[in-house]
This record gives structure tokens, C-alpha cells and sequence, in this order.
């Protein structure tokens, strides 16, 4: 009868930690982070590479984490990124800046996520839609949002850690698509062949970025 009994318990104990061990599935997280973006251009136009660095600007926004299990969740987000570039020389400083709203769609695997501490890698494609392009010189400044294609293709990867209701993130975001239109950027800006910053033929631009953010769980 007590053999009965203690098996009957051993069965109810592992029930009981199996159960608690099932993965999580559903809305997990949600919250805000903000951060720093250092983007450039990526371009085989050998003119504009030589003129412009990188930009550092802001990035930020909401997420969602949907746990898929208990190390698998997708995490879509909204975020406004400053993207683009620029230099400062002696005398001139040349810029051009690119705002999106940008909508990744993360798969995120988590390394040790039963810790404290939950250290995270992440990857998915992201769709980004251009708010504002700006070209300028020194004084001299021209909107040529018209000459930028209206919406951008990337993938981003990464990783972060988790802890507690703090989130750290950094990734680098990929642009697979060229983002201009040559001949309508040379029209908004007056560009002729012979200026040096005249784009000829179709180059390829291309937008990248590497960020770091920090976030709260609401």
C-alpha cells in the first residue's frame, strides 16, 4: 500500500514539473526601446562612396513578443530609423539623410531562456517607408524624397539580452534593394555630368545600418 501511494506521488511530482515546463505560447512582451543607429550607404558609385561616411542618428519604437515556445517567439516592431550618411571636411559638410518608418519581423531564438539573465539571437526581413530624404551641402540643402524609391526591402540580424523588464539589442539591418532613382535625384538636385556629384548611369544605393537600443517591458 505505501509502495502504492509513493508511486502515485512520484507520477503526480513529474505531472506536476512537466506541466510547468510546457512552453509559454502566446503574447509574452511588449514594450518601447530607443537607441543610436549608425548608418551608410552601401554603393558601387565610387564618387558618392568617397564623399560621405557614416550618419549617426536616432532609431525607436514599440515591439510585440509572440512565443512560439519556450525559445522560439516572433517579434514584430514598428520603428521610426534615421538612416543615410555624411562627413565633415575643413569647409563643407555633405549629408544625406533618410528617414523611414521601419517594420521588422523578428524570429527570435532564446539561448538560455529559464535564466535570469537571456541572452537572445534574431533574425527576419524588414520593410521600411520613406518619411523624408534630404541632400545637402554646407548652406545648401535639396528634398529629393521624390528621386527615393517609397519603400525599402532589408533583413536584420542580431542578438540581445532579457532581463527582468530590461531589453538590449544589437543588430546590423541589410538594404537588398537599390533605394534611388538616378535620373530623378540628378533632375531634383540640377546635377549635370560634369558635376562631381552627378549620378550617371543606374548605380546602385543601397541603405545599411548597425544599431543599439534599449528597452522596457510594459
Amino acid at each position: 500500500m505505501k509502495g502504492r501511494v509513493l508511486l502515485v506521488g512520484v507520477i503526480l511530482l513529474f505531472c506536476a514539473s512537466a506541466n510547468a515546463q510546457l512552453p509559454a505560447v502566446g503574447i509574452t512582451g511588449k514594450g518601447v526601446k530607443l537607441g543610436a543607429a549608425f548608418a551608410k550607404i552601401d554603393t558601387d558609385y565610387d564618387e558618392l562612396d568617397d564623399i560621405l561616411d557614416s550618419r549617426v542618428g536616432f532609431i525607436g519604437g514599440a515591439y510585440l513578443t509572440y512565443s512560439l515556445s519556450r525559445q522560439f517567439a516572433l517579434q514584430p516592431e514598428i520603428l521610426y530609423v534615421a538612416k543615410g550618411a555624411e562627413k565633415d571636411f575643413f569647409f563643407v559638410s555633405p549629408y544625406w539623410s533618410n528617414d523611414y518608418l521601419e517594420i521588422p519581423l523578428l524570429l527570435k531564438f532564446g539561448i538560455v531562456p529559464d535564466g535570469l539573465i537571456q541572452p537572445n539571437l534574431f533574425v527576419g526581413p524588414a520593410v521600411s517607408f520613406l518619411l523624408s530624404s534630404e541632400v545637402g551641402v554646407s548652406s545648401y540643402s535639396y528634398d529629393v524624397k521624390d528621386g527615393m524609391k517609397s519603400v525599402d526591402f532589408s533583413v536584420v540580424f542580431g542578438g540581445g539580452i532579457d532581463f527582468k523588464r530590461i531589453t538590449l539589442d544589437v543588430r546590423y539591418t541589410m538594404g537588398l534593394v537599390n533605394a534611388i532613382d538616378a535620373d530623378k535625384i540628378n533632375r531634383l538636385t540640377g546635377a549635370e555630368p560634369d558635376d562631381y556629384f552627378y549620378l550617371e548611369g543606374d548605380p546602385s544605393v543601397k541603405n545599411a545600418n548597425f544599431s543599439v537600443m534599449v528597452g522596457v517591458r510594459l
